[in-house]
């Protein structure tokens, strides 16, 4: 037998993987498709609510964002909140995504940037809830005009920026994930202080964004899934034949 693709002599080995596996990975997906389900009732269930009792918390953050647009200041905190009003905007989110779309095709290949497609429904889905079901009770007594719930730029930035978190941890990189991970954090307090949306708003819009984010990691991570539950290959032995 003469030299093959892994050298003289070698053999190749493929093992299957027990069928405990096969069920752990099975299960896993059940989880996080049973998450993702259940945070979407969740922001079903709080604009329910919502039309008809008035969040705790929803007050005071009203009165928050009223006092820091009516008195504020120049200060690193409104600057925040500014950036953020920008982030939400659709020609920047537009610019945005496409951003997003050429780092992963060329870091992480096609699958990934298919993925990020998947958590831009939740916008889509924002989009609808806002339309469908409109302002909340307490926003047209304080506002009269807009829809608030939820807040999109919150969605978009747990949904996105979480997933672009999710692929450059998965490639070994520590700085950008983390800074990511800060970014979306701060979205919710600044959209507060800003005056832009109630604590309510952006409780549902952390909820909606991770909800689509989880469905994207299942698209992500299943075709290493599958192949790890259909087989694993070593090389057995490389000594020349006797």
């Amino acid at each position: 037998m003469g030299p093959g693709r892994f050298g003289y002599g070698a053999r190749v080995v493929i093992t299957t993987s027990s069928p405990q596996a096969q069920r752990r990975t099975r299960r896993a997906y059940a989880r996080y498709a049973i998450c993702s389900a259940a945070l979407l009732l969740l922001v079903i269930a709080e604009r329910y609510l919502l039309a008809r009792y008035t969040f705790p918390g929803d007050i005071r953050a009203a009165r928050l964002g009223a006092q820091m647009v009516t008195t504020h200041r120049p200060s690193l905190i409104w600057d925040l909140t500014r950036v953020y009003q920008q982030i939400g905007r659709p020609i920047v989110a537009i610019a945005e995504v496409l951003v997003m779309v050429t780092w992963l095709w060329r870091s992480a290949g096609r699958r990934a940037a298919q993925g990020l497609m998947i958590v831009l429904l939740a916008s889509a889905t924002c989009g609808l809830i806002k339309i469908i079901c409109g302002p909340t009770p307490l926003w047209i007594a304080l506002y009269h005009v807009g829809t608030n719930f939820p807040s999109g730029v919150v969605t978009f930035m747990t949904a996105s920026f979480g997933y672009v978190a999710v692929v450059a941890w998965r490639q070994g990189r520590r700085v950008l994930p983390l800074a990511l991970v800060v970014a979306i954090a701060g979205a919710g307090p600044a959209r507060v202080l800003g005056g832009q949306h109630l604590l309510s708003d952006v409780l549902g819009g952390y909820m909606l964004g991770m909800s689509w984010l989880l469905l994207a990691y299942m698209y992500l991570v299943g075709p290493n899934d599958r192949a790890e539950g259909n087989a694993a290959w070593n090389i057995a032995s490389l000594e020349a034949p006797a």
